[in-house]
C-alpha cells in the first residue's frame, strides 16, 4: 500500500467546490460491475458447473448454497459494523474495497476450476472454495456503499457516480448473460470445465489491474467519526429504530422479493433452455433480447415517474413481473414457445427498466424517514441489512432451484422425463411469480415525493439547530 492519506474527521461539511474527475469516480464504482458479473456467474452457471461438470448431486449443492449464504447473510452486517469502527493506516474504506475485489477475482477462478479430485474430493473442494468466494461476495456492499460519502459531499458528484455505477453494473450483467455461454464453449474446445476456468482466470487477472488502479486513484477526504467520549447507538437501538417503522419493512420485503425472483429464474434458465427448448445458446440470446427494452425503459423512467409517481411506477412493474413470470408456464417446447418467451421477456424487461431507477430511491427515503422519526442516523446499519437480505435471497434462490431439481427428478446430461420438464417450467414461472408477490408490499409505501422533500428539509433544519448548540 502507499503512504497513508490525510483523512479529515468532520461532523458537518459545507458543499465543496472541487468536482471529482472521471478517473476518480470510476475506480470507486467499478466493483459494482465486477461484483455483478460474479453474482450473475453464481446464479447462472455455478449450479450447472457443480452438477453437470463436477458431478455433485443437486441435493448437496442445495444444502451448500443455503447454509453458506445464510452464514454470509449474518456476516454482512457484522462486517459493516466492524468497518465503521476501524480506520486503517491506508484509509477507512478503500483497503477493504480493494481487498474484497481481489478476493472475488481469485476465488471466483478457483470456484469455477475443476481439478478432478474424485467424487469426495470435488465435494470438499467445492465446499471450501465456494464458502470463501461467497464470503467476499457478501461483505462487499458495506465498504463499497460507504466509500462515496468519504470521497465527496457534492450532490452532483454522487448523482454522476450513481449513473456510472448503473453503467458498469449493466456491463457486468451483459458480460455474464450474453458473452459467457458462447465463450466457455469456444475457449473450452469441447471441454466446458476448461472454458469456465479460462474465463474466470482472465477476470482474476483483471481484478489485479483494477486493484492497482483503485489504490492510486481513490482518495478518501471525509470520514465521519464520533467524538472521543461519544458512543454511537447500540445494536438494540438500531434494531428498534429500523424495525418499528413501516417504511423500512416495506423496502426490505421488496428487496427480498425481487432478489428471490431474479435468483430463481437465473439459476433455472440454463436447465430450462438446454432441456426444455433443447437449445443452450438461448441463454445468451435471451440476455441480448432483454437488454434493449431494459435500457429503453430506463431512458423513459424519469419522465414516467414524474408523470405517475414513484409508487405507481413500482406497483405496475411488480404486477407485470408477477403476471409475466406466471405466463411462462403455458409456453410449449417449440419454436412458437421460444418466440413467446422472448416476447414475454421484452415486456417484463421494459417495465423493469421503467421501475429500476425508482427502486433506487426507496432505501434513501427509508433512511431519511428513520432518522426523522427516531433522531438516530443508522444508515450504515440499514444498508448492511439490505445486503443481508440480498445475500439471504441468493442463498434461498440457489437452494430452492437446486432442491426443486432434486424433487423433480433431474439427472445431469440425459434426456429428462416429462415430469422433470414440467418441473423446469414451474421453476421458471410459478415459483418466481409466487415469491415476487413480496414486491407488492410497495402498495403501502406512502412516502410521496412531497413528503420526502419535507422530511429532508426538516432534517436539514434539525442538523443546523444541533450544530448551533
Amino acid at each position: 500500500m502507499s503512504t497513508p492519506e490525510k483523512v479529515i474527521n468532520v461532523d458537518v461539511v459545507e458543499v465543496e467546490e472541487r468536482k471529482l474527475k472521471f478517473n476518480e469516480k470510476l475506480p470507486a464504482v467499478i466493483n459494482g460491475g465486477t461484483g455483478t458479473f460474479h453474482s450473475q456467474m453464481i446464479q447462472l452457471f455455478l449450479l450447472f458447473f457443480y452438477t453437470d461438470i463436477m458431478k455433485i448431486s443437486p441435493a448437496y449443492v442445495a444444502g451448500l448454497f443455503l447454509v453458506t449464504r445464510i452464514v454470509d447473510a449474518f456476516l454482512a452486517p457484522a462486517f459493516g459494523i466492524l468497518v465503521d469502527r476501524v480506520t486503517t493506516p491506508w484509509g477507512k474504506y478503500k483497503p477493504w474495497v480493494i481487498a474484497i475485489g481481489l478476493g472475488m477475482g481469485l476465488f471466483g477462478w478457483l470456484a469455477f476450476t475443476n481439478f478432478d479430485l474424485g467424487e469426495n474430493g470435488n465435494i470438499v473442494y467445492a465446499t471450501i472454495t465456494y464458502a470463501i468466494y461467497s464470503i467476499f461476495m457478501a461483505i462487499g456492499q458495506g465498504p463499497g456503499g460507504a466509500l462515496g460519502p468519504a470521497m465527496t459531499k457534492r450532490i452532483d458528484d454522487r448523482i454522476s457516480m450513481g449513473q456510472m455505477s448503473y453503467f458498469v453494473i449493466m456491463i457486468g450483467a451483459i458480460l455474464a448473460q450474453v458473452a459467457v455461454q458462447p465463450l466457455y464453449k469456444a475457449l473450452g474446445g469441447g471441454n466446458d470445465a476448461r472454458g469456465f476456468s479460462l474465463i474466470m482466470g482472465l477476470f482474476a487477472g483483471l481484478s489485479i489491474f483494477i486493484a492497482i488502479y483503485q489504490q492510486f486513484k481513490i482518495k478518501e477526504r471525509y470520514v465521519i467519526q464520533p467524538a472521543k467520549n461519544e458512543k454511537g447507538p447500540s445494536l438494540k437501538e438500531m434494531f428498534v429504530a429500523v424495525f418499528t417503522n413501516k417504511t423500512a419493512i416495506i423496502v426490505y420485503l421488496f428487496v427480498l422479493g425481487i432478489n428471490l425472483m431474479n435468483g430463481i429464474r437465473s439459476g433455472a434458465s440454463i436447465y430450462y433452455f438446454k432441456y426444455y427448448f433443447h437449445n443452450e445458446g438461448l441463454l445468451a440470446i435471451s440476455g441480448m433480447v432483454m437488454l434493449l427494452p431494459t435500457m429503453i425503459g430506463v431512458a423513459f423512467s424519469s419522465k414516467v415517474t414524474k408523470w405517475i409517481g414513484i409508487k405507481k411506477n413500482l406497483v405496475i412493474g411488480a404486477i407485470v413481473g408477477i403476471v409475466g413470470s406466471a405466463a411462462i408456464i403455458a409456453l410449449p417446447p417449440s419454436s412458437n414457445g421460444i418466440i413467446l418467451f422472448m416476447v414475454l421477456s421484452v415486456i417484463i424487461s421494459f417495465f423493469a427498466g421503467l421501475s429500476t431507477p425508482a427502486q433506487a430511491t426507496m432505501m434513501p427515503a427509508a433512511m431519511d424517514y428513520t432518522e426523522w422519526k427516531t433522531k438516530l442516523n443508522v444508515n450504515a446499519f440499514m444498508g448492511s441489512f439490505q445486503g443481508f437480505l440480498q445475500t439471504l435471497a441468493t442463498a434461498l434462490a440457489g437452494a430452492i432451484t437446486a432442491g426443486a431439481l432434486a424433487v423433480f427428478g433431474y439427472t445431469a446430461g440425459v434426456e429428462q422425463s416429462s415430469e422433470t420438464l414440467f418441473g423446469l417450467k414451474v421453476l421458471m414461472s410459478i415459483i418466481p411469480a409466487v415469491v415476487s408477490i413480496l414486491t407488492l408490499s410497495v402498495i403501502w409505501f406512502d412516502l410521496t415525493e412531497d413528503k420526502q422533500a419535507q422530511i429532508a428539509k426538516e432534517l436539514e433544519e434539525r442538523r443546523k439547530n444541533t450544530e448551533g448548540k
